[in-house]
């Protein structure tokens, strides 16, 4: 199978908008078109040296993720570093059970249901490039009922237009192919910042969200994936969570039938949403409870402190997820292993079963029936292809 944007590598750096991306690849791909862009003929060398100097002193300054959440494009990690945890005492770190083995060659692609349970979904992230409807075509190539996509480039501001063609053509291709609604997963811009203490980061931002999530109304998807966002040390948590909420009820007051799924975080830095307070926090000030809800990212919470190695650290974080915010309001997973240890606030994905969470966890994920029919979205390195994890977590699955 041929691999997406392996060569992709994504670092981000803060301004007044949440993230800026900054980007190194062997071949610089245009994610909408998939041609190469061209290099400026009109800079020097010293003027590009410059610029690098300056990119990377703008990052210094700010406290947010090489990596922020760019796994759709799978970049390579082989040369991701990471310091020590801040706070965080080994000792207390719970002894992990056994991994469990999986012979991902005896399981097949599509995982069977018992008659009356809901489908156990899994896909990825998958690429856009030569049309919207592609993703689909990816989406099946790599044996997923589920898939996470960019619905326009998520790197700038103006969006080229969604023309009617574009609409029909992926609509009719997730008919043919069988996805639903809720089983497609878009992801948002990266420069999206709901809760910036910039006017002109936070107007951007909010439009952003209007924009994709009218996008998302047209395709008929129904569910719409985003970071929260950040306070850039500017402003407290808690009007950084107010201007978040507001920007979810100018969007739905724009849009119709639209789920506002909100990302949670790993409580680096300045980003707002690591911890389920703050989440809930968001979800009580939105007005139509019925179309807000959270995404439940493995890496993220294993690096906010939740230990889901074992079979207690699950059930409590999922227990304490229930009684802050409601499982009612749990609308998707992103499957992610973790670089870092548990509490390292460190956004650094891995593959299943390859970091520091490993494939038990995994295993409580795949065989909990809570989780039964919401999309469960990978966005793991390009160390290993999509379809043999998708594989391996469908392996773990016992009913």
């Amino acid at each position: 199978m041929q691999r997406r944007l392996r060569s992709a590598k994504l670092t981000t750096v803060h301004d007044d908008a949440f993230v800026c991306s900054s980007i190194t690849k062997k071949e610089n791909i245009d994610e909408t078109k998939g041609k190469k862009r061209k290099r400026p003929a009109n800079k020097s060398r010293p003027e590009r040296k410059k610029a690098r100097t300056t990119s990377k002193s703008i990052q210094e300054d700010h406290d947010v993720s090489k990596d922020d959440d760019v796994r759709a494009e799978k970049s390579n990690q082989s040369n991701s570093k990471f310091g020590s945890s801040r706070g965080m005492n080994t000792d207390d770190v719970m002894k992990t059970e056994p991994e469990v083995q999986v012979d991902v060659k005896s399981v097949p692609m599509k995982a069977e249901t018992k008659a009356g349970t809901k489908p156990l979904y899994v896909g990825a992230h998958v690429s856009i490039a030569g049309g919207l409807e592609n993703a689909v075509f990816n989406a099946v190539s790599i044996g997923a009922n589920c898939f996470a996509l960019f619905l326009c480039s998520q790197r700038q501001w103006k969006k080229k237009p969604l023309s009617e063609e574009t609409v029909e053509a992926f609509r009719t291709a997730c008919e043919k192919q069988g996805f639903s609604s809720d089983s497609i997963l878009p992801h948002g811009s990266y420069l999206l910042n709901l809760g910036s203490p910039d006017e002109e980061t936070l107007a951007k931002s909010r439009d952003s969200l209007i924009d994709e999530m009218s996008r998302c109304q047209r395709l008929g998807i129904c569910l719409y994936n985003f970071h929260p966002g950040s306070t850039c040390g500017k402003i407290s948590v808690e009007e950084s969570v107010k201007r978040i909420a507001t920007g979810i009820n100018l969007a739905h007051a724009e849009t119709e039938g639209v789920t506002a799924v909100i990302e949670n975080m790993c409580c680096q830095g300045s980003t707002v949403g690591g911890k389920f307070e703050e989440l809930r926090d968001i979800i009580n000030m939105v007005d139509d409870k019925s179309r807000v809800g959270v995404c439940l990212d493995t890496c993220h919470a294993f690096a906010a402190g939740n230990d889901l190695r074992t079979k207690e650290g699950y059930e409590r974080m999922m227990s304490e997820f229930d009684e802050t915010i409601g499982l009612e309001f749990l609308k998707a997973i992103h499957l992610n292993d973790s670089v870092g240890d548990v509490g390292c606030h460190l956004d650094r994905h891995e593959n299943i079963g390859k970091g520091k969470i490993g494939l038990q966890a995994f295993k409580y994920v795949m065989n909990d029936p809570r989780l039964r029919g919401i999309p469960m979205i990978l966005e793991t390195p390009g160390n290993v292809d999509d379809a043999t994890e998708i594989v391996k977590l469908r392996g773990l699955a016992e009913f």
